[in-house]
């Protein structure tokens, strides 16, 4: 999508297609090839690594991406949580950047060295929704450490704890060193204290040398809302699943339901931007009217034919299809009307302004 959230294109690919190998193609196909004169590409780290980065990069664009902290190096893990190059906003955020210089391999295996600015910050907000979102596991293994003769792990706790598992372990009367897969794996609780000790830090790193690190953060944080296009994409506008089968069939859905959601980030970004609500940036797609109300409300705005060849709408009145009327300046006196009055009304519209 473009910086306004109107999609630009969609790609389809077989379900046990891995995310990191879905870009490329995308990019090649749909892409690369638009009369752009730049583009920076924000994306998750889902679907980010540094063969995709770089076919972004000597493409001529850029990139904002997020960077998996407990994945990264201890040493790019005690910056992180070093004090020190921190600029406090206030009590309830900092942040700090630097540059640094990596090589990777590309697509066809050649090495290449890069700068990029590296961006971190600790939010309060953050951390409170990370001990939220995971306060039941961490309550779990809380408990565990201190009494692990009461538990049984399940399956699906094993599956959950196995990040935190001691790659290898020590005989202690022997001194033997075994791999934990060859024997019954236990908690490495030094992995589970850094877990908890990195709730509420986010990393991004990015092409942007000069761009300000707030301004990479927000522009990052825009992310949530090419989120919130493969919600509605897969929720209100039924994308998913797929009940038909040949590629054909498959792009024509697909091209359906991307028409579908451009029209309704259309009707969204007119209400925003139409000052009959206040913008909660934090919910920006839903601000005004989500999709599913939109929907809703639509299919509200239909007319009666009465005797005379009169016609007569109903429901105008509804409070979310007055929002929508409103943002594009229709407006509907309640009176019977003619059809070439329904015409009029219909090419008056202007939809894009």
């Amino acid at each position: 999508m473009d910086d306004n959230g109107i999609p630009i294109a969609v790609e389809s690919f077989p379900g046990n297609t891995l995310d990191h190998l879905t870009l490329r193609p995308a990019l090649k196909k749909n892409i690369d090839d638009l009369d752009f004169s730049r583009f920076i590409l924000i994306a998750d780290r889902g679907i980010c690594n540094y063969m995709n980065l770089l076919h972004v990069l000597y493409a001529g664009n850029g990139y904002i991406v997020s960077k998996s902290l407990l994945k990264s190096t201890k040493k790019e893990q005690n910056w992180t949580y070093s004090d020190d190059g921190y600029i406090k906003i206030s009590d309830d955020f900092k942040y700090k950047s630097r540059i640094v210089k990596r090589t990777h391999k590309d697509e066809n295996g050649q090495n290449h060295t890069i700068e990029e600015k590296v961006v971190v910050y600790w939010s309060r907000k953050f951390q409170a929704r990370c001990e939220r979102e995971n306060k039941k596991f961490l309550d779990f293994l809380k408990k565990l450490e201190e009494s692990p003769e009461n538990f049984r792990i399940t399956a699906l706790q094993s599956k959950s704890l196995r990040k935190f598992f001691k790659k290898d372990c020590v005989n202690q009367k022997t001194g033997e060193v075994m791999n934990s897969s060859d024997i019954k794996a236990f908690i490495d609780f030094d992995k589970v204290a850094e877990y908890r000790r990195s709730m509420g830090y986010y990393q991004i790193v990015t092409s942007e040398l000069k761009m300000d690190p707030l301004e990479v953060i927000d522009k990052y944080h825009g992310l949530t809302q090419i989120e919130d296009q493969f919600r509605v994409m897969k929720g209100d506008l039924d994308t998913r699943p797929f009940y038909v089968h040949t590629p054909e069939h498959v792009d024509a859905h697909m091209l359906i339901c991307m028409i579908s959601l451009i029209l309704l980030r259309i009707i969204q970004k007119r209400i925003i931007n139409s000052g009959l609500i206040s913008v909660d940036e934090d919910a920006y797609w839903n601000t005004g009217l989500n999709s599913e109300r939109i929907q809703k409300a639509l299919n509200k705005w239909k007319v009666d034919t009465l005797p005379g060849d009169l016609y007569r709408f109903t429901d105008v009145d509804d409070p979310d299809l007055k929002l929508i009327l409103d943002a594009f300046k229709i407006k509907i006196p309640a009176k019977l009307y003619r059809k070439s009055e329904l015409k009029r009304i219909k090419t008056d519209t202007k939809i894009f302004i």
